[in-house]
């Protein structure tokens, strides 16, 4: 990434996905931070991408709102939580956080590998420098260095806190999903999680396994990582391990319904390729 002519030129997976939902960002701090990605490097591949099927910016789009939808309703919960957005990237959501929740939000903190000085860089081009938001560069599946981290930013491990595990849980195993759940496990279960997964063919209609297909390839191909699917009974399974009290489980079926009240994209159980989850540990 360079800065060219006071914006930022971005070539990444994250930008590209970005790039998608750009619509979600209209006004406000979010908009703003937008205005100065220049998504040029990655303009062609979305268009290819949306060209194939518009079905890929549906879901991507259906998704960032569901977890908007989700933050929502649970960070009315307690008085003040913290927020913590693994795998952050680039996406500005942080920023929509602190605008929209002033007063419940003690503090969010961003952690990936990838794109931290460059959000850094674009706070501070868009003069955004709450102290309470805290980027920070760790691999979340190294998990005792992202809590020394996190602790050393300011996190307070016994406060309420939401977790958004957004675009995770296709590039990872279940072992390390256990693994950085259980750093966030509180006797009350006083975190909440949000997260997605991609499900596998056997719970997909037999009308929507061919595009499901053409989508999964698509993914891989130009994010260049190999997509796992975990079942919702193997979610579940996961979920009982940690002892979590399920909040809500939603297809894209039902993420579309819930949203808008009626379903143009998707009008049966499994199609979409994602589900979403919330959950208290």
């Amino acid at each position: 990434m360079k800065t060219v002519e006071n914006k930022l030129s971005v070539a990444s997976s994250s930008a590209l996905l970005l790039s998608v939902v750009k619509s979600l960002y209209m006004d406000g701090w979010g908009h703003a931070y937008l205005s100065h990605i220049d998504f040029s490097a990655v303009e062609k591949p979305a268009e290819e991408l949306s060209r194939i099927t518009p079905l890929f910016s549906e879901i991507l789009l259906l998704r960032k709102q569901m977890v908007r939808y989700l933050i929502k309703q649970l960070m009315i919960e307690h008085p003040h939580q913290q927020v913590c957005i693994l795998a952050a990237g680039l996406d500005p959501l942080g920023l929509q956080i602190a605008e929209y929740f002033p007063e419940q939000l003690t503090s969010i903190y961003e952690v990936d590998t990838c794109h931290m000085q460059e959000k850094q860089a674009l706070y501070a081009a868009v003069s955004y420098n709450d102290a309470r938001l805290h980027t920070l560069h760790a691999d979340i599946t190294h998990t005792q260095q992202m809590m020394e981290l996190l602790i050393a930013a300011g996190y307070r491990p016994h406060e309420p806190t939401l977790i958004v595990f957004e675009g995770i849980m296709h590039y990872i195993p279940e072992e390390h999903f256990l693994k950085v759940m259980r750093c966030f496990c509180s006797r009350g279960r006083n975190n909440a999680v949000i997260m997605d997964y991609t499900i596998p063919e056997e719970e997909m209609p037999a009308s929507f396994i061919s595009r499901a297909r053409a989508l999964s390839d698509i993914m891989e191909n130009n994010i260049g990582a190999y997509t796992r699917a975990y079942s919702r009974k193997k979610v579940m399974n996961l979920l009982s391990l940690l002892e979590a009290e399920i909040t809500g489980v939603y297809d894209m079926q039902a993420t579309e319904y819930v949203l808008h009240g009626y379903n143009k994209w998707f009008r049966s159980r499994g199609e979409g390729l994602l589900e979403m989850a919330a959950f208290h540990i």
